[in-house]
Order: structure tokens, then C-alpha cells, then sequence
């Protein structure tokens, strides 16, 4: 099984033929406009090395979440960033919240840390009780949280973190934060973790989700540690970052009217995806904050559905392979209103 969604080109490969892709969380608007502009302007950047120091694209970063370039570290998409951070701070032990992005694991058993799981309980939604969980963090060195959680779609409030971290920090417990899905909520630049503006905390953000780059690859980290930072441009590779990625950050983060657009879309489409969900029998949906959700099959599985829907040209994620999740789930992205159309009615008939 994939460890992530979006493996259209091996499905390609088996003759499976195009398909709506509904198993990867992209922004349907797809790439801005002035990026594409940018990209025909500046075709000769391909003959020159981009900055290695990156500055001006930390400037730019910097600016967009209202910290100094001193405090970022950028690189080959978030998984670089994920795996430089561990790669940096070297965790024994880590507690992480299940379910949640794979790649978390993986980095963690790069370097062979002691991986303890908190499992979400099913029977509140998965949504995080705060109380029950900082009782449960065992001694540890890092605390991972993915918020808004993917798969679930669960976000924590900023006064939440805080309580969170207030205790990791009175036991010397370092918190690692995902927002690669945070620009999904309206006005995140209020709850983003960043705002607490403490060393303890690292964040980390990605620009594929939200202005649809999955080839781009470009991530970033923002932290006020200066131990975690040193160590990190110690560690990380020249030039992980093309020339075109750079000018991406440059270029989109301004690009108002895009953001703007993405915004309305998503508060709009997600309750209305939502709503829909909860029409269809034999499943349940989980009301998301991002732009996916989480359903539950009650009488079919994962499998059974997926191969089901790849057979209608649609392709959704299996999400058995989710830590805390079993064979009864299935992950949708939620994209524009003509295909989400296309894609509920065929759930609707593969699920009777």
C-alpha cells in the first residue's frame, strides 16, 4: 500500500488510465497565475546557482509570518525540514499523536528514536482532549503535533498549544509543530504556533498544500531556537532549493487575490462537502477543518471501496495504513464543486 496519496503514475503504469485524484489534499484553483508568469519571465534563472544563503527568500517568508529571516530555515519541501529538525535535535524517546502524517515516523526511525504513541479516541471524533493528553505525555524529548491534523481534520486552538507547551516546557520537552494545512482556515496568521514566539517550539509549513506546487517542493521551519537553527544549517545540504522554488516564495506569498480566492473556496466547499456526506448511507463523516475529511465505511473496506472508485476514474486514499485507523477508512480531498459533485455520487452508489 502507498504510504502517502497521489500515486496516480504507478496506477498509470497498470493501465488503470487517468483519474480524478481524490487521494491527494491540493488546491483545486491550482497554480497561481502571476507564479506561471514569473516562471516565463525568469526562464534564465535555470543558466545561474540560486542564492545558497537563500536570503531573500527568508525575507520574504519572514515577512508573510512576521518573523525575522534568522528565525527560518528553508528546504526541499517539509519533509526536508521534518527530517533535518530530528536530524539536529536527536530525540531518544518521542510522543506522537496517532492517527497522523506517516512521514513522522519515518524520520523519527532515521534516527532510531523510541517512537509512543497517544491514539485519538474514536468516539470523540478524534479530537484531542487536551487534559487527558498532557497527563498521558510520558518523559520524552519531543512532542509532535500535526494541526490541523491530517487525516482527521481536527485543529487546535492557539490557547490549546500554549497550555500544551507551557508544561513540555516545565519538563524540558521540546514541541514540534505541522501547519503544512493551517492557510485553510480563515485568518490562520491568528493561531498559527508561531505567534507564541518560544524557543521551544518549531513549526513547520510547506507551500504544496495551499498554492498547489507538489512539484515545486519548497518548506520551511520558523523557530526561535538558536541551538535547533546552528544546527540546522550545519546539517543541511547546498542548494536544496531550485531556482524556481525560490522565486515561488518570492512571488507567491503576495499574491493576494489568489489567497483571497483560495480562502472563500475552502470555508464555502468544506461545509458544503461536509454536509453532503452526512446524506449518503454507510458511512460517517468527521467535520474537517482543512481541505480533506475523514470518512468511515460501516459495512464495506477501504480496499474494497478504493478499487471500486478507481473503476468510476476516481482515486481516494486508503487510510487503513493510518496508525489508530483500521481496513473501515477512507480519506477524500475536497476540491471544486463539479468534480466534488462526480465524487460523492459515486461514493454514494459503491457504499450501498
Amino acid at each position: 500500500m502507498d504510504l502517502h496519496g497521489g500515486n496516480i503514475y504507478r496506477l498509470k503504469r497498470e493501465g488503470k488510465g487517468e483519474l480524478l485524484d481524490y487521494s491527494s489534499n491540493i488546491n483545486p484553483l491550482g497554480v497561481p497565475e502571476e507564479f506561471k508568469k514569473k516562471v516565463i519571465e525568469n526562464f534564465e534563472l535555470l543558466e545561474k546557482y540560486p542564492d545558497p544563503d537563500y536570503i531573500e527568500l527568508r525575507e520574504n517568508i519572514g515577512r508573510y509570518n512576521g518573523v525575522d529571516l534568522k528565525n527560518i530555515v528553508v528546504g526541499n519541501g517539509a519533509t526536508e525540514i521534518l527530517f533535518l529538525y530530528m536530524k539536529s535535535l536527536k530525540p531518544k524517546k518521542t510522543f506522537l499523536i496517532a492517527p497522523s502524517f506517516a512521514e513522522y515516523r519515518r524520520a523519527l526511525e532515521s534516527i532510531d528514536c523510541e517512537i509512543i504513541y497517544h491514539i485519538l479516541d474514536e468516539k470523540r471524533d478524534f479530537k484531542l482532549d487536551i487534559d487527558k493528553f498532557v497527563e498521558s505525555i510520558p518523559q520524552c524529548d519531543l512532542v509532535i503535533i500535526c494541526n490541523p491534523n491530517n487525516p482527521t481534520g481536527n485543529f487546535l486552538k492557539l490557547e490549546e498549544i500554549k497550555k500544551i507547551n507551557d508544561q513540555l516546557k516545565k519538563r524540558g520537552i521540546k514541541l514540534f509543530i505541522d501547519e503544512a494545512f493551517i492557510e485553510f482556515i480563515r485568518e490562520w496568521e491568528n493561531f498559527t504556533a508561531v505567534n507564541l514566539k518560544d524557543s521551544n517550539i518549531f513549526v513547520m509549513r510547506a507551500l504544496t498544500k495551499f498554492f498547489a506546487v507538489p512539484g515545486v517542493r519548497l518548506g520551511y521551519g520558523i523557530t526561535y531556537d538558536s541551538e535547533i537553527l546552528e544546527k540546522s544549517q550545519k546539517y543541511k545540504e547546498p542548494w536544496s532549493i531550485n531556482s524556481f522554488a525560490d522565486l515561488a516564495g518570492k512571488t507567491m506569498l503576495w499574491d493576494r487575490e489568489y489567497i483571497e480566492k483560495s480562502e472563500n473556496w475552502i470555508e464555502e466547499e468544506k461545509e458544503w462537502f461536509y454536509n453532503e456526506t452526512l446524506k449518503i448511507k454507510g458511512i460517517k463523516s468527521y467535520k474537517t477543518n482543512s481541505n480533506f475529511i475523514l470518512i468511515k465505511l460501516i459495512d464495506k473496506t477501504s480496499v474494497e471501496v478504493r478499487e471500486k472508485m478507481i473503476q468510476r476514474g476516481i482515486l481516494v486514499r486508503d487510510a487503513s495504513n493510518f496508525i489508530g485507523l483500521d481496513k473501515h477508512f477512507i480519506r477524500l480531498a475536497i476540491k471544486d464543486r463539479e468534480n466534488n459533485k462526480i465524487v460523492l455520487e459515486a461514493l454514494s452508489e459503491v457504499v450501498r
